[in-house]
Order: C-alpha cells, then structure tokens, then sequence
C-alpha cells in the first residue's frame, strides 16, 4: 500500500486521532499524578491509587452485556437509526449508573477492614458523582460504533484536563489536599465530561421502546456472554491491585499505579488502531496480517521508549520518592504490547457476536492471572504483579489467536 495512501485512510485519521487525543490526555494525567504527588504523603497517594482502581474494577460488573451490542448495532444501522441506538442505550445506562453510586457506598464501609488501606471515606462522598466510572467504558462502544472514536479520546482527555483544573484550583486557594478531595475531583472530571461527551454523540431518543428491546434481546443472545468475558479478562487483569493492597501496603500500591500509568501510554497508538477498526470488522471475514505486524512492531517501538524514559520522567515529574516504580516499567510496558495486538483479535470476534469465545478466551486469562498473582505476589510484591500480568496476557492472547482461527478458517 503506497505511503500516502495509507496516510489518507480513514483508519490511519481514526488510530492517529485516538493516540493524539489520548497522548494528550495522559500529559494532563501526569500533571495532575504531579500535582497529587507532591500535595499527598506516598500513603495518602496509595489509598487514593487502590480507590480508583477499585471503582474502574467495580464499574467492569455494571454493564451486564446491555450495552456491549449496542455498538455492533450502531455500526451496521442506518444513519437515522445510529443515533436512536445511542439514544436508547444512554436512557439504559441511567439505573446503571445510579446502581453503581449506591454499591461504591455500600461497599465502602468494608474496604479500610479488609485491605491495608484508607479508602473508606473517599469512596463515600465521590459515591454520587462516581456515577460516571462505567460509563467511560460504555463511551468507547458507543463511539466506535458510530465510526467516531475521537469522541471517546476527547473525553477522556476532558476529564483529565478537568481534573488538573480542580486540582489546582484547589491548591491555589491555599486548602490541602487528601485522598478524599483527591478522588472527588477525580469523579467530577469524569461525570462532567462524559455528560459532554453524550451530547457529542448526538442521541436521538424516537422509537426508544424499541431499541431498548433490542439491546435487551441482544444481550440474552450474545452480549451477555461478551460481558462475562470481559469481567473474566479485564476485570482479574486489574485485580492486581486490589490483590497489592490486600497483601502489602499503600505505597507498593502507589508505585505500582504510577509505573501502570506510563506504560498504558505506551499502549494507547495499538489500542487506537484496534478501536477504529471495530466498524469495519463486522463485515470483515479475517483479520489482514499487515494489521497485526504493525501493531507488534509499533507497541515493541513505544513500550522501549516508555522503559527508557521511565526513570528521568519519575524523577523530573513525580519526585524520588516514587523511582521505585521504574523498575516495574518493562513488564508493564510488553504487556501493553500482547494487550494492543490481543485487541485487535478482540475487536474482530466482538464485532462478529462471538460471545462464548470471548469468555472462554476470558476465562483463561482468569485461571491464569489468578494463579500467577497468587505465587508471584505474596513473595515478590509489585514486581511479582508486574510479571503475572504479562504471562497472563501472553495466555490470553493464545486463546484468542486459537478461537479466532477456529471461526475464520
């Protein structure tokens, strides 16, 4: 394919975008990873890392596969009918939302009893505008669906940007910062930018009791299944930090966070590119090898870089306390690389409705991360998380090559 062909393409825009909008996100969110560094004690910060980690864990259980077919419904539908789908999917996530404030506040009660850490209080007042925690996973089917993915990345460059503003807004009248106010901000951010970024998806709420029995009669079909998969993978590779907190204590957890967050970074290029592809698969009968080499060969590039960078960064940005964290960088960082390529194969059998092999190929990554989290960390700590999380990944990537090729050839 010609270079400036290949430049031209809706794809390359779409995965470009993406990386931008998200590189620019992540620039904000070291900001303001700064801005709590400096304000909090490595403590505060932990307790502050293991509560959002604990509601992104939890908001993986608040979607219950409603909304996973809404973005394949969205992708073969008419333009007219694209946006009722949306319409009729935000009109669902209502309760959900509203379910997931009243769990985070229920749970919060036993958090500081069973895990080493000081997350109780925070969780109950960021309850009500934690609202918005599933909903950033319901963001992106929404949007991919709709062949307009930078929506997903702007929001979420949105409520970073949102959260650096009430941060220093914060601290510029002089009041000092907690783990409490911290995780508020956080929540506010993403409610007020995932409101905004709904209306960018431009609903449309005509014949909505008939869209909604549609989700509905999806999900019993398929996208249950889909959702199961998606706790069993997603939900068990982000156990891991529970699984710290449960073990060792808020500061492992806390550099274990800061050295996740630079190596998601190094991720998002291959996530970008197996998100824009999504509304193009369902029409697809396999996956092009070519988008596989470049996603391998551009995740190794970024997650090198990300490794090399990893020290001046912490030390330039976060301070010295936390430069223990760049030894977890390179495990994280490949996988980030297995994640990406993993995606695309995801993204194919999603965008066909094959459910029950995507919770199988969940179920694996369970089984597997489980297993390794339990050797590895007891013993070894956050570098035993790190590397669990990579060989788990490596299985799961397996099982998805294996039941991709069972349905494609």
């Amino acid at each position: 394919m010609p270079i400036t062909h290949l430049l031209r393409s809706r794809l390359v825009r779409q995965a470009s975008g993406f990386a931008a909008a998200s590189l620019f996100a992540n620039i904000f969110a070291v900001i303001a990873t700064a801005l709590l560094t400096r304000n909090l004690t490595t403590s505060d910060f932990g307790s502050y890392s293991f509560a959002v980690s604990l509601l992104f864990f939890t908001a993986l259980f608040f979607e219950f596969g409603l909304l996973f077919p809404a973005g394949r419904l969205i992708a073969i539908s008419t333009v007219r009918d694209k946006s009722a789908v949306v319409g009729a999917a935000l009109l669902i996530y209502l309760p959900v939302g509203l379910a997931f404030s009243v769990t985070i506040y229920l749970i919060s009660f036993a958090v500081d009893d069973l895990f080493h850490v000081d997350a109780g209080d925070a969780l109950r007042v960021a309850a009500v505008p934690a609202f918005a925690f599933p909903f950033t996973l319901v963001l992106q089917q929404l949007a991919q669906g709709l062949d307009r993915l930078h929506i997903a990345s702007v929001g979420a460059l949105m409520a970073q940007l949102l959260l650096v503003a009430l941060l220093a807004l914060w601290l510029a009248v002089g009041e000092d910062l907690s783990a409490v106010s911290a995780l508020v901000f956080r929540s506010l951010g993403l409610l007020l930018a995932g409101a905004l970024s709904a209306i960018l998806l431009r609903p449309l709420f005509a014949d909505t009791r008939r869209w909604v029995r549609e989700l509905i009669r999806q999900a019993r079909k398929w996208g249950f299944q889909l959702f199961v998969g998606r706790v069993l993978s997603t939900g068990t590779y982000n156990m891991d930090v529970l699984m710290l907190g449960l073990w060792t204590n808020s500061q492992s957890v806390g550099l274990y966070v800061l050295a996740g967050s630079i190596a998601t970074a190094s991720g998002f290029p291959v996530i970008g590119m197996a998100a824009a592809l999504f509304p193009r698969m369902p029409r697809s009968s396999s996956i092009p090898r070519d988008w596989l080499i470049r996603a391998a060969v551009i995740g190794t590039v970024c997650a090198i870089v990300a490794w090399l960078l990893a020290d001046p960064v912490i030390r330039t940005f976060f301070s010295s306390r936390y430069i223990g964290a760049a030894e977890l960088v390179l495990p994280l960082a490949l996988a980030q690389v297995v994640r990406g390529v993993t995606g695309i194969y995801n993204t194919f059998l999603s965008a066909h409705g094959r459910g029950l092999d995507l919770r199988n190929a969940g179920l694996v990554l369970t089984l597997s991360n489980l297993a390794l989290n339990f050797a590895l960390i007891p013993p070894f700590g956050a570098q035993g998380a790190a590397w669990a999380s990579l060989v788990a990944l490596i299985a799961n990537f397996l099982a998805h090559v294996f039941f991709y090729r069972r349905y494609a050839f």
